[in-house]
């Protein structure tokens, strides 16, 4: 069992505040099954939501499984916990303030460590675009909060691409304390595409949406017994994309 509590800096000075519990069950020396349920806070210059995040299940299987070298591979789905449309003053809020992506996500991964090295890597495909926001700048054009709604990206009904994760970290060991210094790449593998019109239907590519983002990150793990550890995190980004209408940019992110 594992409770991550998380806070990051998104776009326009939004906070975004995390609670996420997750069991994993051993259903074999080599099987196991894990349930992630989060929960999101987040407040900015638009308002404040909060609500259930993306549940995902996933079920891993350790291929080797020795002192120094392990292969685990992954296999899970992603499910929506809503329709990415959450509103305030009664219009829709932009991505960053909502608590689900809106997709069915299939998750792929793959995970090998040989002693002090360790790396991974990942594929998001989507299932099913279920995305209902409604946000683009001109929706608030009207309201006090105007000028600062201009600086969001629009995402109106927007369709998410596809993604894959490679990760890279090197363990440092200092007694029961373990660091692990580390990069993390994200590469959106195509366009996003809005919705311009529902009748008749017009849909279109957002330019400069495909592309990388590259984090540096730093691990820390300490154990304080056979049974109990307490981990801790950092994150930040050293390029990111040109346009991120998901809302999932993060200047920084904080995990215990």
């Amino acid at each position: 069992a594992r409770l991550t509590f998380s806070v990051a800096g998104g776009e326009e000075g939004t906070m975004i505040m995390q609670v996420v519990p997750e069991l994993s069950i051993g259903l074999s020396e080599r099987l196991s099954i894990q349930l992630k349920v989060p929960y999101l806070s987040v407040s900015g210059n638009l308002g404040s939501t909060s609500g259930l995040g993306d549940p995902v299940l996933t079920a891993s299987y350790a291929f080797i499984k020795k002192d120094e070298e392990r292969l685990d591979g992954l296999v899970g789905v992603k499910v929506p916990s809503g329709d990415a449309n959450t509103r305030g003053a009664g219009l829709s809020l932009p991505m960053p303030y909502q608590t689900s992506l809106g997709t069915t996500d299939l998750l792929l991964g793959i995970t090998y460590r040989w002693k002090r090295i360790s790396g991974a890597f990942a594929y998001q495909h989507v299932l099913a675009q279920n995305n209902a926001n409604g946000f683009t700048p001109a929706v608030w054009a009207a309201s006090a909060d105007s000028a600062a709604a201009a600086g969001y990206f629009s995402s109106f009904r927007l369709e998410r691409a596809n993604d894959a994760v490679l990760r890279a970290q090197y363990a440092i060991p200092w007694g029961r304390l373990v660091l692990q210094p580390g990069l993390l790449g994200i590469i959106h593998l195509a366009e996003d595409v809005e919705v311009l019109s529902t009748e008749p239907l017009v849909r279109r590519s957002i330019a400069g949406t495909a592309g990388t983002t590259l984090n540096l990150t730093v691990d820390a793990r300490y154990r304080l017994n056979d049974t109990w550890s307490i981990e801790a995190a950092v994150g930040s980004p050293l390029v990111v994309r040109e346009v991120r209408p998901d809302g999932l940019t993060r200047s920084v992110v904080m995990n215990l």
